[in-house]
């Protein structure tokens, strides 16, 4: 799990984590399945909107029968791990967030 994560739990108590952790793992997103679903969806921008990111998913759509987009999610593959990472970490901050408003 990410540093950033576990810093986020720290500051929560024993019920509050285990909230949070029942809501993360049930949201989270693995970088295995980035991965394959930029491979052989990419091209129709599957791993945009798989990422909530509506307007490049159909951006992807749009030009799909260009094959830019196809090398583009190509490239996209490599950097699959940093996408993911930056993904869960926000839905962490969104959970702990919702937490914190739960909590007053």
């Amino acid at each position: 799990m990410d540093f950033r994560i576990i810093e986020l739990q720290k500051q929560l108590s024993e019920n509050e984590q285990n909230t949070f952790n029942y809501k993360f793992e049930r949201q989270k997103k693995t970088v295995s399945t980035g991965v394959l679903i930029a491979l052989f969806g990419g091209s129709l921008g599957i791993h945009k909107f798989w990422l909530g990111e509506i307007v490049y998913g159909v951006l992807y759509l749009l030009f799909c029968w260009t094959l830019i987009p196809a090398i583009i999610a190509l490239i996209e593959c490599f950097f699959m791990k940093n996408t993911v990472n930056n993904y869960n970490y926000k839905l962490a901050q969104d959970i702990f967030k919702e937490i914190e408003f739960l909590r007053k």
